[in-house]
């Protein structure tokens, strides 16, 4: 008799009981829309370039919808949410590898209610045990947010445990134990520039209409996505520290989509 130790999946197509799932909420503007051509590398650019009449780009999404994109703010604002999406997924996997992501909108009213999502003031984030990271963490966005905003909540699973898990800024620590209240946010949310986390990271707002408070055009001509897209971007960080400014919350939980976010 055969013993089928893996059940219906080959071998080596099963994961460990080991996992981590994260929930990253944002109002940095993420979503896996396909568009990763550059402006000046689509085939009707010549076109664009010396008529200055945009044609409609179709992309074919996540879902496997083709998109039109007919002016190019709109392809650029599609084109920068996939960038910042695999940005915050090369970040995450820095440090563990990402097994399964999906991402998700959220914006309007809370629901159920009448009443208006407030980024700074909600209760919502308590609720579904999101933090940021400022030096007394808190579960609200930065008060420079507050309703109007659509948030985009990322949530990640990973095969190897305690990768990003909480503990001191160290993000190793071993004189302190892991935090799974998240009272000192979890390391996702860390220093970029000390601990590889997202803090700091560039963000990329859209093109059309700016979403993330601070974002602004810069003026250096030979920045890469000035000369692939023809126009400069409007670019800040992912925030997870100011009091003002955080734009990004982070919680984890026991399964890939926390409480329904």
């Amino acid at each position: 008799m055969t013993d089928r130790v893996n059940g219906s999946t080959f071998a080596g197509e099963f994961l460990t009981g080991n996992m981590d799932f994260f929930t990253l909420l944002t109002i940095v503007p993420v979503a896996q829309t396909n568009v990763v051509t550059p402006v000046v590398d689509l085939p009707a650019y010549q076109t664009y370039a010396s008529t200055g009449v945009w044609t409609t780009v179709s992309v074919t999404d996540s879902s496997g919808t083709a998109t039109s994109y007919a002016t190019l703010n709109a392809y650029l604002d599609a084109y920068y949410k996939q960038l910042n999406l695999d940005n915050l997924i090369r970040t995450f996997a820095g440090r563990a590898n990402p097994v399964a992501i999906s991402v998700n909108t959220l914006s309007g009213n809370i629901p159920g209610t009448a009443t208006a999502i407030n980024a700074n003031t909600s209760t919502l984030w308590a609720y579904y045990n999101l933090y940021n990271n400022i030096a007394t963490p808190t579960q609200v966005f930065g008060s420079d947010y507050t309703t109007g905003k659509t948030f985009y909540s990322v949530h990640v699973a990973t095969e190897k445990t305690l990768l990003w898990t909480a503990g001191t800024n160290s993000n190793f620590s071993t004189s302190t134990a892991s935090d799974n209240t998240n009272a000192q946010g979890y390391n996702i949310l860390a220093s970029n520039s000390l601990y590889q986390g997202l803090d700091g990271l560039t963000a990329y707002d859209t093109q059309s209409a700016q979403v993330l408070s601070g974002s602004a055009q810069g003026s250096d001509a030979t920045n890469y996505y000035y000369l692939k897209n023809t126009v400069q971007p409007y670019v800040t960080t992912w925030n997870t520290s100011s009091a003002t400014l955080t734009n990004t919350l982070a919680a984890q939980g026991f399964v890939l989509n926390v409480k329904g976010v």
